[in-house]
């Protein structure tokens, strides 16, 4: 038994290496049937697009290290996914934080100019007016003819033209058609 544990736990084993190949081509097979639901959880998660490119690349690396038969192939890449989306918007989101001290003649001590700074959160008056604005884009979606609603929504979803073609049975002219005629009417109901 300590033997084997010692052979799994070398990283230049047989053993690990066996698993890891197998793991790649069990991770062939899932990506040839679900990579585009995985696509889709991993942009879902992230904030920009290489952002879930990142998380995908990470988590077939993951599946391929460290996958060992507990649980379904699926759920685990699920999982890791959107964990990995977590963790660089975690990564990116942190403000590293220095000090701006400045000795200003006539004043007492040191001022720091960070309290000049704006946060970045947004205040009072901007929360009401995005809140505002998201109510009138809810009025204005509801205006819209169905076929638009459902192009801009999976759109919006991250299918691209030809994913939302496949999807809906659409030519490329009519999804164009409805994305840019549903944009503008949009943008028509809510400008103020």
């Amino acid at each position: 038994m300590l033997l084997a544990v010692l052979i799994a736990t070398q990283p230049d084993s047989r053993l690990s290496s066996n698993r890891h190949e197998r793991n790649a081509r069990l991770l062939t097979e899932v990506l040839r049937r679900d990579e585009r639901r995985l696509r889709r959880q991993a942009r879902r998660h992230s904030e920009l697009p290489v952002d879930a490119e990142d998380a995908l690349q990470s988590a077939y690396v993951l599946f391929i290290e460290r996958y060992n038969d507990l649980g379904e192939p699926l759920a685990w890449l699920y999982t890791t996914v959107k964990r990995e989306a977590w963790a660089i918007r975690r990564r990116g989101s942190r403000q590293r934080e220095c000090s701006f001290n400045l000795e200003i003649d006539g004043c007492d001590g040191e001022v720091d100019l960070a309290d000049a700074l704006p946060t970045g959160a947004p205040g009072p008056a901007e929360r009401v007016e995005r809140d505002e604005l998201v109510a009138r884009q809810r009025n204005a979606l509801a205006g819209l003819k169905r076929d638009e609603r459902r192009a801009l929504w999976l759109l919006g979803l991250g299918l691209s033209y030809a994913e939302i073609c496949e999807a809906t049975g659409w030519t490329f002219t009519k999804v164009n058609r409805c994305v840019s005629e549903g944009r503008s009417a949009l943008r028509d109901q809510t400008t103020p």
